[in-house]
């Protein structure tokens, strides 16, 4: 089952957005991330937050429609996200994809987006994080992702972990060959997708891969 979170950030793109909804069983909004779903036409099937990003004329409307309210107090360890992330995996989800999750004013929410993916919850459970140009994943070693693109697309590998080994890589103009990268050091960043199809393969540690198109597809997906 595939769930799709919005987040209340920037999606970038009415059309890309309509059609990532399109594509999921299941839409969740953290709080103010229900108003991009408005924006595409859907109706979230749940909201998750402290709702401080949602008036109660938003929310009536929202519960007047169907949508399940599940309001959390504004003194809370989680961020919104993280716990209509813990939501999807309790509900069944085998794949997550989570919207908006970079625009907004808030850098340090972008920032924690990114490493919630680290949270011992989703172990095992493919999570993207993307908007139109972007993809981030996270690689738990030892894993491997296929990565769709086009030629001139760019690639970066960021570790989490202090360090993360075994890294080969197969379609991208600099290989790795049971590499290491080190948190802190850039050595992983900007590489560039060779043909339409890649691989990035991890033995140990916690590896951020970032996908960041040169020009999307039209159609929102990637060839």
């Amino acid at each position: 089952m595939h769930v799709a979170i919005l987040t209340h950030g920037d999606s970038g793109d009415a059309d890309w957005l309509r059609a990532r909804l399109a594509a999921a069983d299941l839409v969740f909004a953290a709080d103010g991330g229900a108003q991009l779903a408005w924006s595409a036409g859907r109706l979230p099937d749940a909201v998750v937050g402290d709702f401080d990003s949602l008036d109660p004329v938003s929310r009536a409307r929202l519960a007047a429609g169907g949508c399940e309210l599940l309001q959390y107090p504004p003194e809370k360890d989680e961020t919104d996200l993280e716990l209509t992330l813990q939501l999807a995996a309790e509900r069944g989800a085998t794949s997550i994809e989570v919207l908006g999750a970079f625009g907004g004013r808030r850098l340090d929410h972008a920032l924690a987006n990114v490493f919630v993916l680290a949270h011992p919850g989703l172990a095992g459970l493919p999570v993207t994080l993307a908007d139109p140009q972007h993809e981030v994943r996270l690689l738990r070693g030892p894993d491997g992702i296929d990565l769709a693109g086009r030629p001139g697309d760019l690639v970066t590998l960021l570790p989490l972990s202090a360090r993360a080994t075994g890294i080969s890589t197969a379609g991208l103009r600099y290989p790795l060959h049971d590499g290491v990268l080190e948190r802190g050091r850039s050595r992983g960043v900007s590489n560039e997708l060779l043909e339409r199809q890649a691989t990035v393969r991890l033995q140990g540690g916690l590896l951020l891969v970032v996908a960041h198109r040169i020009s999307p597809p039209a159609d929102g997906n990637a060839e």
